[in-house]
Protein backbone atom coordinates (compact mmCIF):
# COMPACT_ATOMS: atom_id res chain seq x y z
CA UNK A 1 0.00 0.00 0.00
CA UNK A 2 1.54 3.32 -1.80
CA UNK A 3 1.07 6.08 0.53
CA UNK A 4 1.98 9.98 -0.52
CA UNK A 5 1.69 13.31 1.23
CA UNK A 6 1.09 16.63 -0.83
CA UNK A 7 3.40 18.96 -0.15
CA UNK A 8 2.30 22.68 -0.68
CA UNK A 9 4.15 24.85 -3.05
CA UNK A 10 4.93 27.82 -0.49
CA UNK A 11 6.95 25.16 1.56
CA UNK A 12 8.59 24.16 -1.09
CA UNK A 13 9.72 27.80 -2.01
CA UNK A 14 10.71 28.07 1.30
CA UNK A 15 13.04 25.72 1.38
CA UNK A 16 14.69 26.54 -1.96
CA UNK A 17 14.90 30.09 -0.76
CA UNK A 18 16.44 28.75 2.45
CA UNK A 19 18.81 26.32 0.57
CA UNK A 20 19.87 29.25 -1.60
CA UNK A 21 20.80 31.70 1.28
CA UNK A 22 22.80 28.79 2.80
CA UNK A 23 24.72 28.54 -0.60
CA UNK A 24 25.42 31.82 -0.63
CA UNK A 25 26.43 31.77 3.28
CA UNK A 26 29.03 29.23 2.78
CA UNK A 27 29.94 30.63 -0.19
CA UNK A 28 31.19 34.11 1.72
CA UNK A 29 32.28 32.14 4.64
CA UNK A 30 34.90 30.22 2.11
CA UNK A 31 35.88 33.56 0.88
CA UNK A 32 36.42 35.49 4.91
CA UNK A 33 38.11 32.55 4.94
CA UNK A 34 40.50 32.40 2.78
CA UNK A 35 41.19 36.29 2.89
CA UNK A 36 41.65 36.00 6.59
CA UNK A 37 44.16 33.03 5.98
CA UNK A 38 47.91 35.25 5.61
CA UNK A 39 49.29 31.96 3.83
CA UNK A 40 46.69 32.28 0.95
CA UNK A 41 47.28 35.70 0.00
CA UNK A 42 50.92 35.08 -0.36
CA UNK A 43 50.51 33.01 -2.58
CA UNK A 44 48.31 34.60 -4.40
CA UNK A 45 50.18 37.72 -4.45
CA UNK A 46 53.58 35.85 -6.08
CA UNK A 47 50.91 33.76 -8.46
CA UNK A 48 49.86 37.56 -9.40
CA UNK A 49 53.70 38.63 -9.59
CA UNK A 50 54.29 35.83 -11.78
CA UNK A 51 51.51 36.52 -14.17
CA UNK A 52 52.10 40.07 -14.41
CA UNK A 53 56.06 39.37 -15.28
CA UNK A 54 55.19 36.67 -17.67
CA UNK A 55 56.21 33.91 -15.68
CA UNK A 56 53.30 31.72 -16.34
CA UNK A 57 52.86 28.46 -19.53
CA UNK A 58 50.03 27.28 -20.85
CA UNK A 59 47.23 25.55 -19.57
CA UNK A 60 47.58 23.29 -22.46
CA UNK A 61 51.53 22.38 -21.46
CA UNK A 62 50.82 21.93 -17.74
CA UNK A 63 47.89 19.35 -18.67
CA UNK A 64 50.14 17.39 -21.34
CA UNK A 65 53.01 17.45 -17.89
CA UNK A 66 50.18 16.33 -15.90
CA UNK A 67 48.95 13.38 -18.27
CA UNK A 68 45.55 15.13 -18.38
CA UNK A 69 43.28 14.55 -21.26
Amino acid sequence: MSKTIEIPVSLIKKLSKAAHAFYELEDELEDFLLLSDPEFLAKMRRSREYHLAGKTRPFSELKKELCIK
